[in-house]
């Protein structure tokens, strides 16, 4: 096996700790471009297209050889392990040392591959050389931080929010049509209200989400609807017949009526080297009863 074949001695390291801005050997790449914060972003020498900043990993175009396949979004991983060592790997050199180098370790097989170590030492990155029998196995490819950010919010145990409204809900409580109706969010907990963030790991890669309500939207059952912005205000026999200051309705009709909660969800994550947001809304439904008041003569 290739991986097997793999082997790198304490005086390679020694011979072939470079920087990339300064390269010792002709083969190793050299930056062509610079961006403001004084990082390469246009790399020559490689082999193939190589823009982008060899600190942000893995993002590389072009055929790499032993690469290994397509990673998550499309993007070609090109990261191996030498001896502990993760790097970039930028295939054999074109020109290599003489056979009786120590870096060929008494081989007359295989051949001697560079791969870049971003931000190894203080001068920059480090070009790596190494014998092998055949390209390196690629290491496998970052897992999808959309599946982890899934993973991630399904460990919240989101809920909807449980309906505080008076009327109550229960048999017996009637309200009055042409008096305010009251709704709000009972008992507002970390995972029917927010925020609450939960992780998701795999492969050494982890992605951080939360979520926290935006909005709760009121179905009143009488085809009206209420968009309410905040868990409003619990209503008290000392508001008497005030109206909510945030979240209330009047009903015009008696009749029985179907109140549903449904609360609209923000999940922003981030991990992987890419972020988003996912959207969620659940809901919750309970009945009240509306009536007239009566007025008896004696």
């Amino acid at each position: 096996m290739l991986a097997t074949r793999l082997a790198l001695s304490v005086a390679v390291l020694a011979v072939s700790a470079v920087t990339a801005a300064n390269p010792a050997n002709a083969d190793a790449p050299t930056c062509t471009k610079f961006n403001k914060l004084g990082l390469c972003v246009i790399w020559a020498g490689i082999g193939g297209s190589a823009g982008g900043d060899p600190r942000r990993g893995p993002s590389r175009s072009g055929s790499v050889p032993g690469g290994g396949g397509e990673a998550s979004g499309g993007k070609r991983s090109n990261v191996v392990h030498v001896n502990g060592v993760t790097c970039l790997f930028m295939g054999p050199l074109t020109s290599p040392p003489a056979k009786t180098n120590p870096i060929w370790g008494g081989h007359d097989d295989g051949a001697i591959y560079q791969c870049l170590v971003p931000g190894s030492d203080v001068n920059g990155d480090r070009v790596l050389l190494f014998w092998a029998g055949g390209p390196p196995p690629a290491a496998p490819p970052p897992p999808d931080p959309k599946v982890l950010a899934r993973q991630a919010m399904n460990a919240m145990q989101l809920e909807a929010v449980t309906i505080g409204v008076v009327p109550e809900p229960r048999p017996g409580s009637i309200g009055i049509i042409g008096l305010p109706t009251w709704m709000w969010v009972e008992g507002a907990a970390e995972n029917t209200w927010g925020p609450i963030t939960r992780t998701a790991s795999a492969g050494g890669f982890t992605v951080r989400a939360t979520a926290k309500v935006k909005k709760v939207v009121w179905d009143m059952g009488d085809g009206t609807q209420v968009v309410c912005f905040s868990k409003g205000t619990p209503y008290a026999d000392s508001y008497g017949r005030q109206s909510s200051p945030d979240c209330g309705h009047t009903y015009t009709r008696q009749g029985s009526y179907a109140v549903t909660a449904t609360s609209y969800w923000s999940v922003t994550w981030a991990g992987v080297g890419e972020s988003g947001v996912i959207p969620l809304d659940l809901s919750r439904t309970t009945s009240i009863t509306m009536g007239e008041s009566q007025v008896i003569n004696r």
